[in-house]
């Protein structure tokens, strides 16, 4: 009687759950479109029970395809707005352009796969989040970020991928690449690829163009093809051995970064430094030796003039991090720009008498200038970015993602802008007026700004895409102005330990010395808009970048420390 009681409640159980089982969820997600995005579009969610007036956090978990890079697991976070009860829409943003196909000239086009989930936080304190996930979704997104040139570069690629595989001619379609011939004896006729047939996907990235013809690995390369007017596609594998490719492949990066590393090791400590670091080095040691730490404090922070400037200055600065633009996407680059020169021009000719020597000081002044200005404008035309925020977005926060770490034109380009400011710094005087030292201040800090903006990251926070948040934001905001305090704190450091110079002087090395700098990186500029380098090689490249400036920086230390160490020569003993 008793194993029939407790069989009895057991059933009783197993049904309860099974009926709770039995009932439908809350809310529901039925279909996602378009499902070819780009920036500026939306894309709508359908389903049921969308609560209204709720904000709608909708999950993107599943792999990621991209065009010549392997498979990455991803999981994407994007904010929804309830439209009705059973559709939400999702502004298609730069954020998200940028979490799904990448950042800068670097972002390429990316198929998703994987299960949408749309949640929204339950009314109830305490109480789980209302929760819809649609499984199986495939989605394209195309990016607008990347140049016209980078396009037709990766376009040229993707047309020699197929010539060597043996697909002589393709047309594009709606339905991917139509493939009207087939070489003879090719790899391709080998696999059983005919023509008629069409490529509809390489390497999981849906092929929309020729662009897309991009293998992630140098072995080989996999083609969804579909046969005819099927239905269904076949995954074809085709070995891409002998293929002479211009991009470097990523599984050669960890030796290209073992290479790199190893040669940095052998100049730094092979080769002797440059004679320009060792004066530096010794002219640190001597101030450091000859003043204590709080009166070097005293002299960067300067007056309370000077103070006061620089920190309003700082908190407008600040202020370029907290949103997509501060005065407009197309006014902000330029206002600093417009700012720091007019400022530092005004600095120079602050204590000059006479119309005819003002006029002379002033065009020597902005002679240094114009290499900044120069600098910047080469920066632009080689990453297609005007706007200060594209600018910053087109980098990472690590300090391997700098423009300056991984591409070597924009390296040349910042040590030619910090070049100028510091020829610009070492124009001194011996009793500078308090309005000299205040717009020089403010003058700096906002070439500061710019310099960290275009090649040192700008505000871009390790490892975040986009900071959301007032924390985030926060966090962003003050790494952007310490990283305009260390540029200027270097430059007027660097510019302190040097011999004063006349403007003229700084006119004539700014002529001689910088003005072939910026030829050079021009030819660089040329070169990589026409030959993109792939991933691999910007990342090993701002890898061993990111090595030889800190074991630069330690051996410097390290000198510098040695040099306090030895006791100053006297000319007696007693003294």
């Amino acid at each position: 009687m008793r194993l029939l009681l407790l069989f009895a409640l057991f059933a009783a159980i197993g049904l309860v759950a099974c009926q709770r089982d039995a009932v439908p969820p809350l809310v529901e997600v039925k279909e996602l479109a378009p499902r070819v995005v780009e920036v500026g579009e939306r894309l709508e969610i359908a389903g049921t029970g969308f609560p209204q007036g709720l904000p709608a956090r909708v999950t993107f978990d599943g792999v990621l395809h991209r065009a010549g890079e392997p498979d990455a697991r991803a999981s994407i976070d994007a904010d929804g707005v309830v439209v009705t009860n059973e559709r939400l829409e999702i502004a298609f943003r730069d954020a998200l352009e940028e979490a799904f196909c990448g950042h800068g000239d670097r972002a390429a086009h990316a198929t998703f796969v994987g299960d949408v989930e749309v949640a929204f936080a339950s009314k109830a304190p305490g109480a789980p989040p209302l929760t819809g996930i649609l499984r199986g979704v495939s989605l394209d997104v195309r990016p607008v970020s990347v140049g016209a040139a980078v396009v037709d570069a990766r376009a040229i690629e993707g047309g020699r991928v197929l010539d060597f595989v043996g697909l002589v001619k393709t047309t594009p379609s709606g339905r991917g690449l139509l493939i009207d011939e087939v070489r003879s004896g090719s790899i391709a006729e080998a696999a059983g690829i005919r023509a008629g047939d069409t490529v509809v996907a390489v390497d999981g990235v849906h092929a929309l163009g020729l662009e897309d013809v991009l293998p992630a690995s140098s072995r080989e390369v996999h083609l969804g093809i579909r046969h005819g007017d099927e239905e269904g596609e076949e995954t074809k594998t085709l070995s891409m051995t002998g293929f002479a490719g211009r991009r470097i492949p990523r599984e050669l990066e960890p030796a290209l970064l073992v290479i790199a590393l190893a040669l940095t090791a052998l100049l730094l400590f092979v080769v002797p430094g440059p004679a320009l670091l060792t004066r530096i080095e010794i002219g640190l040691a001597a101030r450091l030796r000859a003043r204590s730490g709080t009166a070097v404090l005293r002299e960067a922070l300067g007056g309370h003039a000077e103070a006061a400037a620089a920190i309003l200055t700082s908190a407008v600065l600040a202020t370029f991090a907290l949103g997509a633009h501060v005065l407009g996407g197309d006014l902000d680059a330029v206002a600093l720009l417009v700012t720091c020169v007019s400022l530092l021009v005004a600095s120079r000719t602050a204590e000059v008498r006479g119309a005819l020597a003002t006029i002379r000081t002033m065009g020597d002044a902005v002679v240094c200038l114009l290499v900044l200005v120069l600098a910047l404008v080469e920066l632009a035309v080689l990453g297609g970015a005007v706007h200060l925020a594209e600018l910053v977005r087109s980098q990472g926060g690590a300090p391997w993602e700098f423009a300056a770490a991984q591409k070597p034109a924009a390296a040349i380009l910042s040590c030619t802008f910090a070049a100028s400011l510091v020829a610009l710094m070492r124009v001194r005087v011996s009793k500078p007026s308090r309005r000299r030292r205040v717009f020089e201040r403010i003058g700096l800090l906002c070439a500061s700004a710019l310099a960290v903006a275009a090649f040192f990251g700008g505000w871009q926070l390790p490892g975040v895409v986009e900071a959301r948040g007032g924390g985030l934001l926060a966090a962003s905001a003050a790494l952007f102005v310490l990283k305009t305090w260390v540029f200027a704190v270097v430059v007027s450091g660097i510019a302190g330990l040097a011999s004063a110079w006349t403007i003229a002087d700084a006119r004539v090395f700014a002529t001689k010395k910088l003005a072939p700098a910026l030829a050079v990186a021009a030819i660089a500029v040329m070169a990589s808009r026409r030959l993109v380098p792939g991933a691999a090689v910007e990342n090993a490249f701002g890898a061993a970048a990111t090595a030889v400036f800190v074991l630069l920086l330690l051996r410097s230390a390290g000198r510098v420390r040695s040099a306090l160490a030895r006791r100053e020569p006297h000319a007696s003993p007693f003294l």
